[in-house]
């Protein structure tokens, strides 16, 4: 197993997404309708809708918007799936879905309601992972737990606590609970837990800096969270594995350039931090704003028959992506989607493309970029939710795209 080190903890940011849709649904099907309406079925309907995306079946991914993420490998050999089922006030139901690999890459948290609309969908689990139901008063709380090891002798644990009701999900709380060496043993456990704070107590096998201490987080009904003024046992934890001498034999994960290494792809986490240019080597630059990353020669599998290899610019912060693929001379995008470039202008480059494209939760379109031999096709994806503020940056991208030819 690929060990995982505690930036990791901290670089890959849980993506929390509330989706309000208004659906009219039939009985259940997985097959025959659009979207999967799961009140009339069990958990195993979910499970092999969930079976089927991981394998890669991009309509059962949709369906689960994006459970998986096609621009990385495919993977379906995971060490656990969990389906499981919970009701919040009013009795509304819900479904959790928590599925565990040996790199967390893969690891996925989410909660669905019985239409398949996402509350919540978390990337930055590692390790082994547990699932529990906890009751607060009125309130529902799942409590994940992890454990991984940090090189390749220091044991670390954790929990998250995610919130649920009727119309949201999030995660309300995350600490480390327990640290292990082979010398002594850190531990933090939770002695108070309502729903207005929450009160740790630390303690060590051996007499230690964090000895007989304690920690207050208190609920922040702004932020949906309990924040503590301290964290003092993440602190210490942080801190220890940091300057921890041993030397692992195994990769580590210490951020998201090693994670998607530890898969095969490079990825260019300073692709760009101010605005710029990013120069191909394929023989064209694109110029981007800010907090977009970079994935250089992937399968592309989104609206093709088969894959593509390509590049694909992410910006996670407003849920949008760029792909750019280079087609063979003389050759047509139409060959390879089954969208029409019915709009056409012409300057330096001829470009055909195609209207915007609705996509339940996005907007998608296609250009297609030719200059003497050369010829592009570019995917811009856009979340709805975001496209109106960032629509004129999103085209300026577009635009700038250049052709070394």
């Amino acid at each position: 197993m690929i060990t995982v080190n505690y930036n990791m903890l901290f670089m890959i940011k849980k993506t929390t997404t509330l989706i309000i849709l208004t659906l009219v649904l039939g009985s259940c099907s997985l097959f025959n309708k659009p979207k999967t309406d799961l009140r009339s079925c069990n958990s195993r309907s979910l499970r092999d809708l969930v079976v089927r995306a991981v394998s890669g079946d991009t309509g059962a991914n949709k369906e689960l918007s994006n459970f998986i993420d096609l621009n990385i490998p495919i993977n379906n050999d995971y060490i656990t799936l969990v389906i499981d089922s919970l009701s919040a006030k009013a009795n509304k139901k819900f479904f959790i879905v928590l599925i565990n690999y040996p790199n967390p890459i893969f690891n996925r948290f989410a909660i669905y309601d019985t239409a398949l609309n996402i509350y919540l969908l978390d990337k930055s689990l590692n390790g082994y992972l547990n699932e529990s139901v906890i009751n607060l008063n009125e309130n529902k709380l799942i409590k994940i737990s992890e454990s991984f090891i940090s090189k390749d002798i220091l044991q670390v644990f954790r929990i998250s606590l995610y919130q649920i009701n009727d119309t949201s999900a999030n995660l309300s709380f995350r600490t480390f609970t327990k640290l292990t060496e082979p010398k002594i043993v850190f531990n933090q456990i939770i002695a108070e837990f309502s729903t207005e704070r929450i009160r740790t107590e630390l303690s060590s096998s051996k007499t230690s800096a964090i000895s007989s201490k304690a920690d207050i987080f208190l609920f922040d009904y702004a932020k949906k969270e309990y924040i503590s003024q301290n964290n003092t046992f993440d602190n210490f934890v942080l801190e220890y594995i940091k300057n921890y001498t041993n030397i692992p034999d195994k990769p580590e994960i210490t951020d998201k350039k090693s994670l998607y290494a530890s898969i095969g792809i490079d990825i260019d986490l300073d692709t760009i931090k101010n605005t710029g240019n990013i120069k191909n080597t394929q023989g064209y630059t694109l110029t981007l704003t800010d907090n977009w990353k970079t994935l250089k020669d992937i399968s592309i599998l989104d609206f093709f028959k088969t894959p593509l290899k390509g590049t694909k610019y992410i910006n996670d912060i407003i849920g949008s992506y760029i792909s750019v693929i280079a087609l063979p001379e003389g050759d047509s995008s139409e060959n390879y989607i089954d969208y029409k470039l019915t709009n056409s202008s012409a300057g330096k480059y001829r470009v055909r493309y195609s209207e915007k494209i609705d996509f339940k939760k996005d907007f998608t379109q296609f250009f297609e970029y030719s200059c003497g031999t050369k010829k592009y096709l570019l995917i811009l994806t856009a979340s709805k939710y975001t496209y109106d503020k960032y629509k004129d940056d999103l085209n300026n991208i577009i635009n700038s795209f250049s052709i070394n030819c």
